[in-house]
């Protein structure tokens, strides 16, 4: 982003709260004795090659050494004219340095050659959410592959992930307090990893700093199409009590929320300060019944065709939430100016979704599978040959079973971060060692899931009749609760350094380095009635795997002049799974004059293979693209156009021997402040990843005409366990396939962001603060080979990514606020641009053959309106009142003007599958607002 916003404050990372206090000559012990010579020595090694600490740190092997003394004796070196720490005017310069997220290292400026977005708490607040899902989810970088709790067909169900630059939640790092936390246990598309923003509570964020830029240099892997770093507060005066209600305009997904922080302590005179916080809030459900603007299967008004489906009553566009936190922090000063930080946060989510209804059918003949940890290779399973059979009639049960509840999953997430920090000084370097151990629990409870066996003996035995009254237990016998819990760990231990190296023109070249030692495990489960085969849903994923990485990196920035900036950074990152990456990064900001910045920045990147794609896997991959079964077209008729569709159930596997995906990035923008309460930026950016770790599942006819190119495994009929057969008769149809993840292929994505902020004083009129983000795609790519190049901007591919969010062009937030006194009032316009309803990738490039289910005879004359879905435009309110100097009240409507969302007839991430099952027809992703309706939230705060 720019600066500084137009108040003048600058963005303070989290490392600042430990500070790096004056340094003071202290009495050398003896344990400094020895660790000088060893300091020294090392100096003596290295010669002049003082930045060169890829091959040799000789520094970290003295911290540790220092650390271990135990000895107030610690020694800061006093040293002043070359940037080390030392006298009262390099002190008070180092107090001022600042660490920003995309850098490693304290700097005096908080502008860096990057792009970084900087959310304060009062940013968060004047958006009217209550939520930092929905404040995030709102960032105009956020696009395609992004998902939310609203989404009942996830497969990270319950979690809300961030996906910046529309590539996807994989290649968004994010963190907490500028640490990793360990990943939702249940990826997205049984794949990616995701950190869960849901539980994150709002009141306790202090800001959020968004790079949007390349940064696996600084952090490793994940991060190619930026970083999130939600930094908590660092500290806390006294006790502040908060309490919110809302509820939307038509009196449901009514909601409570309170919370609490107690501060003690002061660092300065007590040396020790810290505070405890908790908070709790529910959220209920809306019903799709309660929003039939969005709900609906007759398309006859459109040209289109009466489906003629009815919905599950108990559908909801808004799911029954729950949220709690507890987080604490205590920071101490210990002698010689060092100090120990110690957090830790105890965080829960809980989420219910409703399903569909129950429906058996022979169609597509064998429909689950013994598939799971202890099963990775799966096996088909099937009752009397075929499936469930009626005695009655003696046929397959081909019935859609309304007198059972509809199906329904329930998430219950905890999540439990501690994260130990000590930090000082040591021989003019700033030192900072940190040990995190991270861990996420997701409890899953699968309801009203029929069992195929159960079925068939409750028929069998005369209990379960079609079509009759039967007593409720039987129905209850029919669907056995599954439950199962997944977890991922993630613990780290890390040392950085950072010094002044030598004067240059434009002030100290600095350095930073550090190493990192990270282990995560990862243990996805599923409940046992469908990994033994005897339950199915159309969201089925497990996965068990650990890796152990250790990295070390180097960072500096040189301010040649003081007109010019340089920036490089490089890291290696060791994975025990595949190997080694380097990653580089180069950056260079140029102030020709005080009132103009020019900045841009080259960055390599990766995303190293993770548990799911490389350890005991597998998933169902959802349903392939409409491709033909040329090889039976070839046996019963030659010759002749194939029209025999390809159908079956997609599982996924695990590869072999994957490599990373690699990236390069870069931005070049400049930002304009012609006077001190105006501060305007604009970046291009431009990022391509290649070699992705994709399913094969996407790759078009080629799986299917020449399966054994990319390791699919296509099963038939008549030859049910034997891969790849050919077929013998009309009806030996492929059953179901497997297909591993490969590297194959690239994305690439290109655009503009433009961040404009003022603050504008008014007199007596008061203090008007506009504000303008706004992110321009103009180009996204996707490459799976020669002559398969798609352009997805605009459209609604890539739709097997994800929920099928879309990709649009444009989003943007407009915002103004309006200070007097104690009195705040803001307004926000959100503004989603449209897209059209088509996805070349997925072998659907038009209207026509994106909505067949609606227009199965083809578009009617003239076009039809749903082939595009339209923009989206909210507008929000918030206003808050200082009351007393203890006492504010606050209240905010989102979606002031009610608008509906608009109709997107491809969407199948909504309740209930989208159109083709009868389920709402919006995308939860994009218009969730317009599912909701108008808002309303009221609260009130208490300090003393």
């Amino acid at each position: 982003m720019g600066r500084a916003d137009a108040s003048g404050a600058r963005p303070v990372a989290a490392s600042r709260r430990f500070g790096f206090f004056v340094r003071r000559g202290v009495r050398r012990s003896s344990c400094w004795f020895q660790n000088r010579a060893l300091f020294l020595a090392s100096l003596t090694r290295r010669g002049d090659s003082t930045v060169n600490t890829t091959r040799r740190l000789p520094l970290l092997p003295l911290a540790a050494a220092l650390l271990t003394c135990f000895s107030p004796a610690l020694w800061a070196q006093a040293t002043s004219g070359d940037g080390a720490a030392g006298g009262e005017g390099a002190d008070k310069a180092s107090l001022a340095r600042v660490t920003v997220t995309g850098s490693n290292i304290r700097r005096a400026s908080a502008e860096t050659p990057s792009p970084v977005q900087n959310l304060t708490a009062a940013d968060i607040a004047r958006t009217g959410y209550s939520t930092l899902g929905e404040v995030l989810q709102h960032l105009s970088a956020n696009n395609m592959g992004s998902l939310g709790q609203a989404t009942p067909g996830a497969f990270g169900a319950g979690g809300s992930g961030i996906s910046l630059r529309g590539l996807t939640v994989g290649a968004t790092l994010v963190l907490i307090d500028g640490h990793r936390m360990a990943s939702y246990p249940l990826p997205d598309d049984g794949q990616r990893d995701f950190v869960d923003i849901a539980s994150i509570p709002v009141e306790a964020v202090e800001r959020v700093e968004v790079l949007k830029d390349g940064a696996s240099a600084i952090y490793g892997s994940d991060a190619m199409a930026g970083v999130v770093n939600v930094i908590l507060k660092r500290s806390h005066e006294g006790t502040a009590l908060q309490a919110e209600i809302g509820s939307s305009s038509r009196g449901d997904g009514r909601m409570v929320k309170v919370s609490g922080i107690r501060g003690f302590g002061d660092l300065t005179r007590d040396g020790v300060a810290g505070y405890l916080s908790a908070g709790f809030r529910r959220q209920g459900s809306v019903l799709l019944s309660d929003r039939p603007a969005l709900g609906g299967s007759d398309w006859t008004r459109y040209g289109g065709e009466d489906l003629g489906l009815v919905a599950n009553p108990e559908l909801q566009v808004a799911p029954e939430t729950r949220t709690y936190s507890l987080l604490g922090k205590v920071t101490a000063l210990l002698p010689q100016d060092w100090t120990l930080s110690v957090a830790a946060s105890v965080l829960g989510s809980r989420a219910t979704q409703v399903g569909l209804l129950n429906w058996v059918s022979p169609e597509g003949g064998i429909t689950t599978f013994n598939f799971g940890p202890n099963h990775p290779n799966p096996q088909p399973t099937a009752l009397n040959g075929t499936n469930v059979i009626d005695p009655a009639t003696g046929s397959p049960v081909d019935n859609e079973f309304g007198d059972l509840p509809a199906q329904r999953s329930q998430t219950s997430t905890q999540s439990q971060r501690l994260v130990a920090e000590l930090s000082g000084g040591i021989g003019g370097w700033d030192v900072q060692a940190t040990l995190g151990l991270t861990r996420v629990a997701t409890d899953l409870t699968l309801k009203h899931f029929i069992s195929l066996p159960a079925l068939q003996a409750a028929l069998n035995s005369g209990k379960y009749v079609i079509g009759a009254n039967n007593p409720a237990t039987v129905l209850a016998s029919l669907t056995p609760e599954g439950r199962s819990t997944s977890t991922n760990t993630l613990n780290f231990i890390s040392l950085r350094a950072s010094r002044d190296l030598m004067k240059l023109g434009g002030g100290n070249l600095a350095l930073g380095t550090g190493v990192e030692f990270s282990k995560r495990s990862l243990d996805e489960r599923f409940p046992d009635g469908f990994s033994s085969g005897a339950q199915a849903s159309n969201i089925y994923a497990f996965g068990v795997g650990k890796q152990t990485i250790s990295a070390a990196y180097v960072e500096l920035a040189a301010p040649l002049t003081r007109q010019l900036e340089v920036d490089a950074a490089a890291r290696v990152d060791h994975y025990d799974t595949y190997g080694s990456s380097v990653t580089p990064k180069v950056g260079a900001k140029y102030v020709p004059i005080k009132e103009l910045t020019l900045r841009g920045t080259w960055a390599g990147g990766f995303r190293a293979p993770n548990p799911v794609e490389i350890g005991t896997s597998g998933s169902s991959a959802g349903y392939l693209p409409p491709l033909v079964d040329t090889a039976l077209c070839n046996l019963v008729k030659p010759g002749q156009p194939c029209d025999i569709g390809v159908g079956g159930t997609q599982l996924q596997l695990p590869g072999k021997d994957l490599k990373p995906e690699k990236s390069r990035s870069m931005t070049l923008g400049f930002i304009l402040e012609p006077v001190p309460t105006m501060n305007v930026s604009v970046d291009y950016y431009d990022i391509k990843i290649r070699n992705q770790i994709v399913s094969v599942g996407l790759f078009g006819q080629g799986q299917i005409d020449t399966p054994d190119a990319y390791g699919t495994k296509l099963y038939r009929v008549n030859s049910p366990t034997t891969p790849n057969a050919a077929p013998t008769s009309a009806d030996d149809t492929i059953l179901y396939g497997t297909y591993p993840f490969i590297n194959l292929g690239s994305a690439r994505t290109s655009g503009v962001d433009v961040d404009l902020r003022m603050k504008l004083n008014a007199g007596a009129w008061g203090e008007f603060t506009p504000q303008l983000q706004w992110s321009h795609m103009i180009r996204y790519t996707i490459d799976r080979g020669p002559g398969q190049v798609y352009e997805m901007a605009g459209t609604h591919g890539p739709s097997f990514v994800s929920t099928n969010t879309g990709t649009p062009k444009d989003r943007a937030s407009l915002g103004l606020a309006w200070s007097r006194g104690p009195v705040e009032l803001s307004g926000t316009l959100n503004y989603i641009s449209g897209m059209k309803v088509e996805d070349s990738s997925y072998n659907l490039p038009d209207c026509a053959a994106a909505l067949s289910t609606i227009y199965p005879n083809g578009l009617p004359a003239g076009g039809s309106p749903l082939c595009r879905v339209p923009s989206f435009t909210t507008f929000n309110l918030n206003a808050s009142w200082q009351v007393t100097p203890g006492l504010s009240l606050r209240a905010s409507v989102t979606n002031l003007f009610d608008r509906t969302a608009p109709i997107d007839a491809f969407a199948s991430g909504s309740t209930g599958g989208g159109v083709s099952s009868g389920g709402a027809h919006y995308n939860p992703s994009l218009h969730q607002e317009g599912a909701v309706g108008r808002y309303l939230t009221v609260g009130a705060s208490w300090r003393f």
